[in-house]
């Protein structure tokens, strides 16, 4: 009986010690791999950024983009300009004692304004106009 004693012992404790050696190779084996995956994921993602750039990229080169940007951009300056114009000249007609104006230039600066003001009203408002030119970003 002292053999089967023994004997269990020594298995109990050879099952023991596998377990421990299983159990410290399973931790290193299973940190090796988390740094294989981050490095793959590291790679993916930026992969995934660089064609996401280079689209962005390509997309915005494009004659057309560049062409309606260069339009948005004239509008709006022409917009600006004649705002402004339209503000001194309203400013000149109101004040005209500030000014040398005799009847007929106040009533010409009176047409002009008209002019523009009528001129100045956008069909499409510049923030509209921008939002239908400009391609909506996509989200990912």
């Amino acid at each position: 009986m002292d053999i089967i004693a023994i004997t269990s012992f020594v298995l109990g404790l050879v099952s023991f010690v596998a377990s421990i050696v299983f159990f410290v190779v399973g931790t290193r084996t299973e940190r090796h791999n988390q740094k294989i995956l981050n490095l793959i994921n590291g790679a993916i993602q930026s992969w995934q950024a660089e064609i996401i750039a280079s689209n962005i990229e390509l997309l915005n080169s494009r004659v057309e983009v560049v062409g309606k940007k260069v339009a948005l951009e004239d509008a709006k300056a022409k917009h600006t300009f004649l705002e402004q114009l339209s503000e001194r000249i309203k400013y000149i007609v109101e004040h005209p004692a500030l000014d040398d104006l005799g009847p007929g230039q106040s009533h010409n600066l009176k047409l002009l304004l008209e002019c523009f003001e009528n001129a100045t009203k956008p069909s499409v408002p510049p923030d509209v106009l921008e939002r239908m030119l400009v391609p909506p970003v996509a989200k990912g």
